[in-house]
C-alpha cells in the first residue's frame, strides 16, 4: 500500500470539515497558496523521509535552510552576482548535511545529539552575520523564481519546485539502490552491513541530501519573504518529520513510503490553511 489508508481518511476528513466550516477553502486560488506555504517543508520532508527510513533524523535542518538565505541575501547585498552566490550556498548546505553524517557516522556520536548541537551552530552564525537583522534581496527575478513568480500566470514556482522534487525523491527511493539500503540498513544494520552494503557511506549521502534539501527550502522561504531572515524555519525541522511520521514512515528505521510523505505533508498544509481561514494564525 503505497499510502496508508489512515492517512487518506485524515486527509478526507480535514477537507470535509474545512470546506463545511468554510467553503472558500476549496477555491483554486486557496490550494495553491496553501501548496505554495507548505512547498519548502514538503522538500525538508523528502529528504527527511531517507534519514528516517535509516533510523535518524536531522534537527539542523530548519537552521541551515535560515543560514543558506542569509548567506544568499548577505553576498547579494556585498555586490556578488546570482551566478556566485546561488552554486555557493547550495554547496554549503550539502557539505553542512556531509558534515553532519561524517561527525555521526566516523564520530559514533547519535544523530540526535550532533544534529541538535549544529542546529543551534548554524542559527548562530546566521544571527551572526546578520547581527540579528533581516538582509533584504532585491533582485525580483531571484526572489521571483523561488518564491513569489507564477508559472503560466497561475502555478506558483514553489509548487513546481516541490512537484520536481518529488518526481526525483520518488525515483530516488523506489528505482535506485540508495533507497533500497536505506530500507536495508533502517530494518537491521548488522545485517546491511553482513550483506557487503557499504552502511557509513549510505548514511553520509542521505546527510548530504538532506543538506541539499534544506539549502532548497531557505532558497523558496527567502524568496518567499524577499530576504533572509536568521529566524525563519525554526520549526521546519519537526514540520518535516512529523510530515514523513504522517504518512506511515517509522520513526524507528526500516519502513518509509514517499508517497505517504507528499500525504503527510498535505495534512500539514491543509491544517495550517484551514485553522488561517478560521482566524488562527501563525508564523512561517
Amino acid at each position: 500500500i503505497l499510502v496508508d489508508f489512515r492517512t487518506i481518511l485524515i486527509l478526507i476528513v480535514l477537507v470535509a470539515i474545512f470546506t463545511y466550516l468554510k467553503p472558500v477553502f476549496l477555491y483554486g486560488s486557496n490550494l495553491l497558496s496553501m501548496l505554495k506555504r507548505m512547498s519548502y517543508v514538503a522538500i525538508t520532508a523528502f529528504g527527511m523521509t531517507f534519514l528516517l527510513t535509516l533510523g535518524v533524523f536531522d534537527m539542523s535542518a530548519g537552521s541551515l535552510a535560515a543560514l543558506t538565505g542569509v548567506v544568499l541575501a548577505y553576498g547579494l547585498n556585498k555586490g556578488v552576482s546570482v551566478a556566485v552566490m546561488l552554486p555557493a550556498v547550495i554547496v554549503m548546505a550539502v557539505l553542512c548535511g556531509l558534515l553532519n553524517g561524517i561527525i555521526i557516522v566516523k564520530g559514533k556520536i547519535p544523530a540526535f545529539l550532533t544534529t541538535l548541537a549544529t542546529m543551534n551552530i548554524l542559527r548562530g552564525l546566521a544571527q551572526t552575520i546578520t547581527s540579528g537583522r533581516t538582509v533584504s534581496i532585491k533582485i525580483k527575478g531571484l526572489t521571483d523564481f523561488f518564491g513569489n513568480g507564477m508559472v503560466f500566470g497561475v502555478i506558483p514556482t514553489p509548487v513546481i519546485i516541490m512537484l520536481v522534487f518529488f518526481a526525483v525523491a520518488l525515483f530516488l527511493f523506489y528505482k535506485t539502490k540508495l533507497g533500497f539500503y536505506c530500507r536495508c540498513i533502517g530494518g537491521n544494520g548488522e545485517s546491511a552491513k553482513v550483506a557487503g552494503i557499504a552502511v557509513d557511506k549510505i548514511q553520509m549521502a542521505a546527510f548530504a541530501m538532506m543538506g541539499f534539501c534544506s539549502g532548497i527550502a531557505g532558497l523558496i522561504l527567502a524568496g518567499l519573504m524577499n530576504a533572509g531572515m536568521p529566524s525563519l524555519g525554526q520549526d521546519l525541522a519537526m514540520d518535516g518529520i512529523a510530515s514523513a511520521v504522517l504518512g506511515g514512515t517509522a520513526i524507528s528505521g526500516g519502513l518509509g513510503t514517499m508517497w505517504g510523505t507528499i500525504a503527510g505533508t498535505l495534512i500539514m498544509a491543509i491544517l495550517n490553511s484551514g485553522l488561517s481561514l478560521l482566524g488562527a494564525q501563525s508564523d512561517v
